[in-house]
């Protein structure tokens, strides 16, 4: 096996562990909703200050990245990870406890997104960094496929606090495995010198793409968050039900990572733009259309075509500056970003608490989650104006 190949493998592995905690939570919600007597605004915040956190330490954590190199800040983001999961298992005795925990696991998740993305770039030519970033993305499809599944069955035989105590003993052994498997990365004081001048946070491609990526996670996190709640409460389905429903949802986002990588790469290069404004609209109708679904199949069938679109219009977004911008700016480019999406998973569940509490509806929450996809549609759109203007002037 290739080192670049077992790289891959090892970094995708790690990416489905964070992305399984994201995952876990939501139908972690229901138990903890229970034992300690939580309403759908606190259950909201629990989720949002993860996100918060995640937020605010993803710019220091890109930074990190090209200061001391990714393997460095890899090992660092799964091993807090793993730690604050463990500790949010065995000591969450109290909302205070729980809504701590949360907080700092998501100081752990914050570093991982720009390390991996540092690690691709720093490996691969950029006629495949495409591609390779997608098998990555595509970790959050293989996570909410076999997550739901794994969750609906550890939290009925192990428990909530059990759950997070194996996700987290499993993050890092996965930490350790990083130390021997993934090679270095020299860091010159030229290249940091370099990163400095290049006026990354004036880019207004960037700033466009910021806006684009904090709009399409607040459906993503959103409906992570409260679909599980949305679909037993609302829909009378059993928990067993609505696993497999959003199980086919992450069978929709891991397909749409591996096929929009590869053909965004092959056919639209240059034409993103485009292919992003298409796929969120098509996106925004279908989740809309979840909620007036009336059976298990309806519902799963509009859930897979929306996460499809959602997925492919993140990752669009998301793979953009990896083929236009240097290497040496890379970690703090893609933490840039990532904040855009991680204060979209801070902001989505924070709202939507406050509406179910509001109007004892998912109704409005529904309608709030479309119109955030349309808006990461039309955030690109200056982009495809000067893209028809001048070819090739994506970024």
């Amino acid at each position: 096996m290739s080192k670049r190949l077992q790289m891959i493998g090892l970094l995708l592995f790690g990416y489905t562990i964070v992305f399984i905690d994201k995952t876990v939570i939501g139908f972690a919600l229901l138990p903890i909703e229970k034992e300690f007597d939580l309403s759908a605004q606190q259950l909201g915040y629990l989720t949002g200050l993860f996100f918060l956190t995640y937020s605010c330490f993803q710019i220091p954590a890109g930074w990190l990245n090209d200061r001391i190199g990714y393997k460095k800040m890899l090992i660092i983001s799964l091993a807090l990870l793993g730690a604050f999961a463990l500790c949010f298992g065995l000591l969450g005795a109290s909302l205070g406890l729980l809504l701590l925990f949360r907080a700092l696991s998501g100081i752990g998740h914050a570093g991982y997104p720009a390390s991996c993305a540092k690690a691709v770039v720093s490996n691969f030519p950029p006629a495949q960094r495409t591609f390779a970033q997608s098998i990555l993305l595509s970790s959050a499809g293989l996570a909410m496929t076999i997550g739901p599944v794994l969750a609906v069955w550890a939290l009925s035989q192990f428990g909530w606090r059990h759950s997070f105590v194996t996700l987290g003993v499993v993050a890092c052994l996965v930490a350790l495995l990083i130390v021997v498997i993934i090679p270095g990365q020299t860091i010159s004081r030229t290249s940091i010198q370099a990163a400095k001048q290049q006026g990354l946070f004036k880019n207004k491609a960037l700033l466009l793409m910021f806006l684009s990526i904090f709009c399409v996670n607040i459906p993503n996190y959103g409906m992570m968050a409260w679909l599980p709640k949305f679909l037993v409460q609302h829909m009378a389905m059993p928990v067993s039900v609505s696993g497999y429903i959003i199980a086919f949802g992450g069978f929709g986002i891991w397909l749409s990572s591996l096929a929009t990588g590869w053909l965004v790469g092959k056919y639209f290069d240059g034409k993103e733009a485009r292919v992003i404004m298409t796929c969120a609209a098509i996106g925004a109708v279908c989740i809309l259309a979840i909620y007036y679904m009336t059976s298990p199949l309806s519902a799963a069938l509009f859930l897979f075509i929306g996460q499809v679109c959602l997925m492919a219009t993140f990752v669009t977004v998301f793979t953009l500056p990896m083929k236009r911008l240097p290497e040496n700016i890379m970690g703090s480019a893609m933490g840039f970003i990532n904040t855009g999406g991680t204060l979209g998973g801070f902001v989505s569940p924070i709202v939507m608490g406050y509406l179910v509490n509001a109007t004892g509806s998912f109704h409005s929450a529904f309608i709030f989650l479309s119109v955030a996809m349309l808006c990461a549609g039309l955030a690109i759109l200056p982009l495809y104006v000067r893209t028809a203007a001048t070819p090739r002037a994506a970024i």
